[in-house]
């Protein structure tokens, strides 16, 4: 399946802020955990920047867990955030459907 990045970057910003909150962290004594600039995290959780796989695994040990653990948290953040936008995405489909049938209907 392949993902959205505007769901990815939902997802992170929200593993972001449940692991914080959860682990009682701020944000510079995560920065200074997890070898992260604060300007790049701060970046992150607005969206402006993505994580590489190194920053991601940083994360983790910062966060005292593995990296396959934040990943399956990350996971279940995007299916999450997928249930949300397919009533959304369902209803876009149908009135575009709707619209191409129109045209191709001829006119009396």
């Amino acid at each position: 399946m392949r993902y959205d990045i505007e769901v990815i970057q939902k997802a992170v910003i929200e593993l972001l802020a449940q692991m914080q909150g959860a682990a009682s962290i701020t944000k510079k004594k995560l920065a200074l955990d997890s070898g992260i600039s604060r300007q790049h995290l701060g970046l992150v959780a607005k969206g402006k920047r993505n994580l590489s796989v190194k920053s991601f695994c940083d994360l983790a040990d910062a966060f005292g867990c593995s990296a396959t653990e934040l990943m399956a948290k990350l996971e279940a953040l995007i299916l999450e955030q997928i249930k949300l936008q397919t009533p959304i995405a369902a209803d876009r489909a149908k009135s575009i459907n709707y619209i191409q049938k129109q045209k191709k209907q001829p006119r009396p």
